[in-house]
């Protein structure tokens, strides 16, 4: 990057109303602001470490999976570890569900056939789908997004950076053994808790469908990327929200300017970092989560790198809130490139 577009860069500030699309204004700074000093409270970057989770999975008695990182007004951000078959079958009756896999691979069988998936899958279960992990071939680590909003794979993404056709595609129900053992349970994720449901009967077997499966996956290696050789371009959306309330969007490295500093006033942003051989700035671990919450300062790194990498973005209205797990390796992060704050 030239000097004169490093100085712009760095003074040229953006505050916008409703994320990428709605009004907003430019304005230019003596300083560089989203490099501040220190920080009182807890209204501040973080930076989530997946990895140093020091190996907790789902407890075979937990009456849920998955543990939750970060959560706020409908929305959940959690981590499953399964480095083996997960017993219980899941229903979350209040959110739609966007599963990605980190690594690891296996078999998610739903009530509406099943998946074999791997890393960088991404697996939308709308709300009251039931499914659960029946083969683990190599350990499962992912990053579930719960929202009370309908998703659905955006059917007509900005610049076409899915084949419908060919990247989406439908579990399956040839291939589904059935399996047998005296119980099975299903949880329900409902508002105030969970509530079990047993059954002498797999309730996940299904024999014929009709119509299209509400159960979607696609791979982040899908992805078209694109080339911007002058200013700059919102991300490309990869998931639909009805409501707006929480929205999927795809970044990985172009060439294009670098984004301005931006104040996001409607959006808590959450970024993670999917895989190399390229850094997305500081970040180079797959599955690091930068979350910045709404009316933060941020600048975000330069996106185009001498070597490609793929990340993703949310961007929820809700505010979130670290919970105990994700305070537990939540680091302070600076945001000029998502590094670690003094570190």
């Amino acid at each position: 990057m030239s000097d004169k577009k490093q100085l712009v860069s760095d003074t040229v500030n953006h505050y916008s109303r409703d994320g990428f699309v709605g009004t907003g204004a430019h304005t230019t700074r003596p300083h560089y602001v989203p490099s501040y000093s220190k920080i009182e409270g807890d209204y501040a970057p973080y930076r989530l470490e997946f990895s140093s989770q020091n190996g907790k999975v789902h407890d075979p008695q937990s009456r849920d999976p998955s543990i939750p990182l970060l959560s706020g007004d409908g929305v959940v951000v959690s981590i499953l570890r399964a480095p083996e078959p997960v017993p219980v079958t899941v229903k979350n009756v209040t959110s739609d569900e966007v599963h990605y896999l980190v690594a690891g691979s296996g078999t998610l069988k739903s009530d509406f056939g099943s998946f074999d998936c791997q890393a960088g899958d991404f697996i939308l279960v709308p709300r009251a789908a039931g499914y659960r992990y029946t083969e683990v071939n190599i350990p499962i680590e992912s990053i579930v997004v719960s929202t009370a909003g309908e998703l659905s794979v955006d059917p007509f993404p900005p610049r076409g950076v899915l084949n419908m056709g060919r990247a989406v595609t439908e579990p399956k129900i040839g291939d589904m053994p059935l399996q047998t053992r005296k119980l099975f349970e299903t949880v329900f994720k409902h508002q105030g808790g969970t509530t079990s449901h047993f059954y002498d009967f797999d309730p996940l077997d299904i024999e014929t469908i009709a119509g299209s499966s509400p159960v979607k996956k696609f791979s982040i290696h899908d992805v078209l990327t694109l080339n911007v050789s002058e200013g700059g371009m919102t991300p490309s959306r990869l998931i639909n929200d009805n409501s707006g309330q929480t929205l999927f969007f795809y970044l990985g490295s172009r060439q294009s300017d670098r984004p301005p500093i931006h104040v996001n006033a409607d959006y808590d942003e959450l970024i993670v970092y999917a895989s190399g051989p390229g850094s997305y700035g500081s970040m180079d671990v797959p599955g690091t989560i930068a979350w910045v919450p709404k009316g933060i300062p941020h600048h975000g790194a330069e996106e185009n790198t001498a070597e490609p990498y793929q990340a993703w973005l949310v961007e929820t209205r809700a505010s979130l809130q670290l919970t105990a797990e994700g305070r537990s390796i939540a680091k302070l992060m600076e945001t000029g490139v998502y590094g670690l704050k003094d570190g």
